[in-house]
């Protein structure tokens, strides 16, 4: 890659001299929040979304893109570059007491705007953060004190406020409780205040995003770390949006998931002989739903292609800007998701049944997909968002640049959010420092993506395993080989990915060797990492996430209580 680098770099640098500008690339990571592999047009859906289908139209798609199957782990990896448990949030966004576990980034992973920065770029976030906590009883690792020059942050609580939402009729706890809840977005550190009900907070996002790239003088190039919270619970959208969709999943998920799975095929996504895996998580049978059940079923699934609908309305706002500003020729932007849609039901779990005090998708109700719909967003894989399963950690990625990356292109890719980082230094030119503001950095272990994207190459190569942890669940991937297990299973299984992406066959009974050149790989990965076994690290999970984690691995089939209001 360095051959296509070097020269690249070169004529930008004589082009800055001559015009006195630096006319290096600019970069826009694009991060969608819990949504599944097949929820874009482009990888099967239904759902309209024709501007990242353009995106991929006009540049490249992978098969194979990872995550680590949650938020804040995914979030720290790709700021990074590194490991999550390196970086310091190895379990979640909490502080279970360990340094692989202190939840937020510790000083030694430089993110990527620290280093672009360094090197002449201005950096930008618009979006959710997740990755910083407290230490000696200081705020740490914000975005603005983690190398973003300009920064929007918003969280995911509510779509239409800040936690702060009360009902007309809300009893006095209820108030109490908002107010508990209430966390306000921030701008360059500091809070804004917004009035419940008065914005779409993908719109707000969106809008700042769009005000960076108006403001570019172009005395240097830039990075956009562009984080939406949606598709992520609570289900809400705007009307207009969810009126596109009205009638469109009345056929229900079995159905849908097999249309899906029809056409990922047809787009070569995944291999003419993949299997779909069976319903193996006692999900409901549309077929034996009543009328009632479904209509409720149906306005969940309706609201959340809505979200994905306005996300992608943002993404063409975005894109239009670069053209208005000439710059979208010398622009590369990636698009990705930080896992794959949840399995989290809130009627039954973070206090989702007591909260609802309006119809579903609008301002008073806090409702989830749940693993119904979730089964078919992540179709042609198993399982869901914290599990270690294709379903769980496999993302869509689309990666534009015009004629750069060749068009229309689908590669195998094999990539992971660890390389995201090493890309854009080689991309822009900059060399990875071995100590920045006197604090001595990590190592790098990702590969730069731009040998599959520029130079026509079907995969990252890349001689060492590619690992995941979370919360017990374990995996490891050699090749077409991806050994795993599952919290509080310890028992291994093997999949041929090459021959079995929805991982329907564990064939570890037959491949002995596999499995103990695997297994090694993982566990030295583990120890080199700080990975701790989560059997001393349970007791010290939160309530709220052990209460989640517990109702994942039972039968939590339940009916749609009667407060889950339609309107």
């Amino acid at each position: 890659m360095k051959n296509f680098v070097l020269p690249f770099m070169l004529a930008a640098s004589a082009t800055a001299s001559a015009q006195g500008a630096d006319k290096r690339p600019n970069i826009i990571l694009i991060l969608a929040d819990d949504m599944g592999y097949s929820d874009l047009g482009s990888y099967g859906s239904e759902i309209k979304t024709p501007n990242l289908d353009r995106l991929a139209s006009e540049g490249t798609r992978f098969c194979e893109f990872y995550n680590n199957s949650i938020s804040a782990p995914t979030r720290a990896s790709l700021l990074t570059g590194q490991y999550q448990h390196r970086a310091g949030v190895g379990y979640f966004a909490n502080n279970l007491g360990l340094p692989a576990y202190q939840g937020y980034i510790n000083r030694e992973s430089l993110t990527f705007a620290e280093v672009l920065e360094h090197g002449g770029y201005h950096t930008y976030l618009s979006g959710k953060w997740h990755v910083s906590g407290r230490e000696n009883g200081k705020e740490v690792s914000q975005p603005w004190q983690r190398g973003f020059e300009h920064s929007f942050n918003a969280n995911n609580g509510s779509y239409f406020d800040q936690g702060d939402y009360v009902p007309a009729n809300a009893t006095e706890q209820q108030k109490k409780d908002a107010a508990k809840r209430k966390r306000p977005y921030y701008k360059d550190g500091q809070p804004v205040e917004l009035e419940p009900g008065s914005y779409y907070s993908t719109d707000l996002i969106t809008d700042n995003a769009v005000d960076y790239i108006k403001e570019q003088t172009g005395d240097k190039p830039f990075v956009l770390y562009l984080a939406y919270t949606a598709p992520h619970w609570p289900l809400h959208a705007l009307p207009e949006d969810i009126a596109k969709y009205k009638g469109v999943y009345d056929e229900g998920w079995d159905v849908i998931r097999q249309r899906r799975f029809e056409k990922q095929k047809q787009l070569g996504l995944i291999p003419q002989n993949a299997v779909l895996p069976e319903n193996e998580d006692n999900n409901y049978e549309w077929a034996k739903l009543s009328y009632d059940r479904r209509k409720e079923w149906v306005k969940k699934m309706e609201v959340y292609a809505a979200m994905i609908d306005r996300m992608d309305q943002g993404i063409g706002r975005v894109l239009d800007a670069l053209k208005a500003k000439s710059i979208d020729d010398n622009t590369l932007v990636i698009f990705i998701s930080d896992n794959g849609a949840p399995a989290e039901d809130l009627i039954r779990w973070h206090g989702g049944a007591s909260r609802n005090s309006g119809p579903l998708g609008t301002i008073g109700s806090s409702e989830s997909q749940s693993r119904n719909w979730s089964h078919l967003s992540n179709t042609p894989f198993r399982a869901y968002k914290d599990f270690v399963y294709e379903g769980g950690i496999r993302t869509p990625f689309i990666a534009w640049f015009p004629k750069k990356i060749k068009a229309g292109r689908i590669a195998k890719g094999t990539g992971h959010i660890i390389d995201l980082a090493p890309t854009f230094y080689d991309l822009a030119g900059v060399e990875y420092p071995k100590e920045l503001n006197g604090v001595k950095a990590n190592e790098l272990h990702g590969k730069s993506l731009l040998p599959v994207l520029f130079d026509g190459k079907e995969s990252v190569d890349r001689v060492e395993a590619l690992c995941w942890e979370r919360a017990g669940n374990r995996a490891v991937r050699i090749g077409k080989w991806k050994l795993e297990s599952h919290w509080p299973n310890y028992s291994w299984e093997l999949f041929d990915l090459e021959n079995d992406p929805g991982e329907t066959h564990n064939v570890a009974s037959r491949n002995h060797e596999v499995v103990s050149k695997l297994s090694t790989a993982y566990f030295n990965w583990a120890k080199e990492n700080n990975v701790v076994d989560f059997h001393y690290l349970e007791e010290k999970e939160p309530k709220m996430m052990r209460a989640f984690r517990q109702s994942k691995v039972q039968d939590i089939k339940s009916e749609v209580p009667t407060h889950f209001l339609i309107k």
